[in-house]
């Protein structure tokens, strides 16, 4: 080895030494005297009950409508709490406990999690960009909400006043833990918007990106608009055109906020009217789920406009909550009159407002609850909405919710007795694995198949009751009513 290599060497033996030592200190002190049986126990605690309870757990998460990412996020949050509060209480001590639930929650939320995501496909015809932040934040951010679960629940097993003091007299007595506290603020500040995403779009949804420079996989080449209306007339290049992003604007209705996604081609071209497609999220969601990580609408529309897979079209994120974000799952319930106010008050303000091209081109689409509400919506008022698409739903109304209305908020049973004429294309899409929602799809796709019901298109995607699935069950969803509506649209006369 040269001099050179040699000094190298020995002054990275020594950092290593030196930052060691502190690093060292700063374990030992926030752990005490590190104890093997309770950090043991408290990590065997997490598999064990992760075996016993992890699949109910999940499996009730879904049920209440979410996603089975998150489902499997809280599942894992509360496994290691209930682990380590049982080894604190056993030990008396709640350092090596939390130190177990904490590798106890890395091996049953984010090893498992990193083997699935490793193998999961980003969303068919749509090209991705791999978010490499998003790889180093995701486990961080689950490790911190893991570390969240553990120090509450060791505080909550040891009495949590006698916690928190013990805590302060630390910070007062270990002057050197000092220089720690802004690392450990600038962390939080770093991780906490991952954390975020991930309780409200689950962790798989920010490793990837579909952004608006990169196409995606074109059906057919886009064409050039000349067209005739009365007479003949042309019309600027829809290939340019289509090219331009989409922005994102707001609309307030009778004190509801709905996002509008608006496509390029809308401000290019002064005259254009284009098709309207109203997006319905799920429980517990709101409008912004659309955008987020997890949908990365707008990405998708730009991608999927850009390619001439569907014309420009606008987006209608409506909010669907009740009072405190309750659940209305879409209809006129006691807790709010979602119904009348997206059909009466909505439908006719985004008409005012844009140009659209009516009723013929107007479409609904939801995920989960949404995916109800979507269809429910689309059946009871098919002149005023005339495509329709369910991501994961389903299609029988609650009672608890709807009471004697449950049956008329039923598409199951609405949806045949609907007149052939006024039967509009409806798309049902399912993950393989979602379990739940997949048989209730199917159940409805096979009453439908029974009254012969002219145009519908059931799919199944790879994936749970998560964004894996519906971002796939959206673009073909798209694709379908790209091929329906046609590139031009707005040539065909029917305004």
């Amino acid at each position: 080895m040269s001099d050179a290599g040699e000094r190298l060497t020995v002054a990275l033996v020594r950092a290593t030494a030196v930052a060691w030592r502190p690093a060292h200190r700063v374990a030992a002190s926030l752990m005490g005297r590190v104890s093997l049986a309770p950090a043991a126990a408290a990590a065997a605690l997490s598999g064990l009950v992760e075996w016993l309870l992890g699949p109910g757990l999940e499996n009730w998460f879904v049920a209440l409508g979410m996603d089975s990412q998150r489902a499997a996020l809280l599942t894992s949050m509360l496994v290691v709490a209930l682990a380590t509060a049982i080894a604190t209480a056993a030990w008396r001590q709640p350092g090596p406990a939390r130190l177990g639930g904490l590798l106890g929650f890395g091996a049953v939320q984010v090893v498992p999690f990193l083997i699935t995501a490793a193998g999961t496909p980003t969303t068919p015809t749509l090209r991705a960009q791999v978010n490499v932040a998003g790889w180093i934040l995701e486990p961080l951010a689950m490790l911190l909400l893991g570390g969240v679960s553990v120090v509450l629940a060791a505080a909550l097993a040891m009495g949590l006043v006698r916690d928190v003091s013990r805590l302060g007299s630390l910070l007062v007595r270990r002057r050197r833990l000092w220089p720690a506290v802004p690392v450990a603020l600038a962390g939080l500040v770093i991780v906490s918007g991952t954390v975020v995403g991930a309780l409200q779009d689950g962790p798989l949804s920010g490793l990837h990106t579909y952004s608006a420079n990169m196409p995606a996989v074109a059906r057919s080449a886009a064409t050039r608009i000349v067209g005739t209306i009365g007479r003949t007339r042309a019309r600027p290049r829809i290939t340019a055109l289509r090219q331009d992003p989409g922005t994102v604007q707001t609309l307030s209705v009778a004190e509801r906020t709905s996002l509008i996604y608006l496509p390029g081609a809308y401000g290019a071209d002064p005259s254009l009217r284009v098709p309207v497609i109203y997006f319905l999220h799920g429980t517990p969601g709101n409008p912004g789920q659309w955008l987020g990580s997890g949908g990365q609408l707008q990405g998708v529309l730009d991608q999927m406009i850009s390619s001439g897979v569907i014309p420009p079209l606008i987006a209608v994120m409506p909010n669907g909550n009740g009072v405190n974000g309750a659940d209305t799952q879409w209809g006129n319930t006691p807790r709010a009159a979602i119904e009348t106010w997206l059909v009466d008050q909505l439908v006719p303000a985004v008409d005012a407002q844009y140009r659209t091209l009516g009723a013929p081109y107007r479409g609904i689409a939801g995920l989960s609850s949404g995916g109800f509400g979507a269809v429910n919506l689309a059946v009871r008022n098919p002149g005023v909405f005339r495509w329709a698409a369910s991501y994961s739903g389903y299609f029988s109304a609650p009672l608890w919710l709807f009471g004697a209305s449950a049956q008329a908020n039923s598409p199951q049973y609405t949806a045949p007795l609907l007149p052939a004429g006024q039967r509009m294309p409806l798309y049902l899409g399912y993950g393989t694995g979602d379990v739940t929602f997949r048989a209730a799809t199917e159940q409805f796709a096979a009453t439908l198949r029974a009254s012969s019901w002219p145009q519908l298109d059931v799919l199944s995607v790879p994936g749970g009751h998560g964004w894996q699935a519906w971002s796939a069950e959206l673009v073909q969803s798209l694709t379908w009513v790209g091929r329906l509506w046609g590139p031009t649209p707005w040539l065909a006369g029917r305004a």
